[in-house]
Formats: C-alpha cells, sequence, structure tokens
C-alpha cells in the first residue's frame, strides 16, 4: 500500500513537473528588412553607346567676344553631352529714348542663344504700360539646356539687339557649363483641353 501511494505520488508529480520543462515553441524568424542600394550618381560623361566622345569643359578659352552685341563659346568636335548656357546682355538708354520720337515707347532691348544653326530662346525687354525705360543700364538673363552629340566644333552665340539704347562695349557674357547625363535623349510637353470628340 505504501509502495503504492508512493508511485502514485511520484507520477503526480511527475505529470505536475513535466510542463514546466517543456521547450517554449520557437518564435518563427522575421527576415531582416533589405537594404534599397544607393543609386549611383549621374556621371558627366557621355554613356558607353558614345565610345569615342568626351564631355569637355567649356572654360573663357572657349569664349571670345566678336563684337560688343555678339559673344562665341566653341564646343569642340567629338562632344556629347548635357550643358547649361547662361548669357546676360546689357545696355543703357540713350538721349533718344526721352525724346519724343519715342513717343513713350522709350528703350528696348533683345537677348537670343544660338546653338549652331538653331535658336535656343530669346529674351526681350519692351515697354509696358507699368514700366518705360528710359534712363540708365539694364540686363537681360537667358538660360538654355542642351544636350549635344557633335561629329564638327559648333558655336554656341550669344547676340543682342537694342532700340534707343547703347549695349555694353564688353559684350554680352556667354557662361557654358557641364550637366550630369539623365539618360534621356529628347521629351516632349503639350497642354491644353482636349480636341472635342467627334461623332
Amino acid at each position: 500500500m505504501i509502495k503504492s501511494l508512493f508511485l502514485g505520488l511520484t507520477a503526480t508529480m511527475v505529470m505536475v513537473a513535466a510542463p514546466s520543462a517543456q521547450t517554449p515553441p520557437a518564435k518563427p524568424m522575421v527576415p531582416p528588412a533589405a537594404k534599397v542600394p544607393a543609386l549611383p550618381p549621374l556621371p558627366l560623361g557621355p554613356p558607353r553607346a558614345f565610345a569615342g566622345y568626351t564631355q569637355p569643359e567649356i572654360g573663357a578659352a572657349a569664349c571670345r567676344v566678336v563684337s560688343q552685341t555678339r559673344t562665341v563659346c566653341t564646343i569642340p568636335a567629338m562632344t556629347a553631352g548635357r550643358y547649361r548656357i547662361t548669357a546676360v546682355g546689357s545696355a543703357t538708354a540713350t538721349a533718344a529714348a526721352l525724346a519724343p520720337a519715342a513717343k513713350g515707347e522709350g528703350a528696348a532691348q533683345a537677348l537670343q542663344v544660338d546653338i549652331g544653326q538653331r535658336v535656343c530662346g530669346r529674351a526681350d525687354r519692351r515697354a509696358t504700360k507699368e514700366s518705360v525705360w528710359t534712363t540708365g543700364a539694364q540686363s537681360l538673363m537667358a538660360v538654355c539646356e542642351v544636350t549635344i552629340l557633335t561629329d564638327r566644333a559648333l558655336d554656341i552665340a550669344a547676340v543682342t539687339g537694342v532700340a534707343n539704347a547703347a549695349p555694353d562695349p564688353k559684350g554680352p557674357t556667354l557662361k557654358v557649363e557641364r550637366l550630369p547625363w539623365d539618360g534621356v535623349l529628347a521629351s516632349g510637353f503639350t497642354a491644353g483641353a482636349p480636341p472635342p470628340a467627334t461623332k
């Protein structure tokens, strides 16, 4: 009887102790978050498709003042890449801007950027009802971004035009800066109302 009681008590103790001795279930493994690789910086030079071409810096040595209304910078042959062109033209209103013959129009000024045989853009200063330029000096700035791929030397020109004003004798200024290659060869944009639906 004592032996039976001892065995029963031992079995009870084992049954009670067993749950505490069990290993807790393993937690599911959560993989670490994948790191997104950083994009490489945009290169300055042309892509490999344009082997043999370079994107040189266009410094002051490549530019020359042709006249008081025209400055030219030359892009060398075998150039491929993106550039930002900044032109500034200055002029001073003359006595004609105040003369009765001006009819209140005052002085006027234009600044155009040409790339080879193309016009990149033009800025104008003309009289408005709120502002008539009659005295003093004024400046215009024009900025153009261009992608170039040329086998020949290419001229970039800043050209000014004036009315009732005298252009700066030093001529317009022209600066050409290299831009990183962004992989876009061409783009276009159109905005406005869609055409009416046809029946």
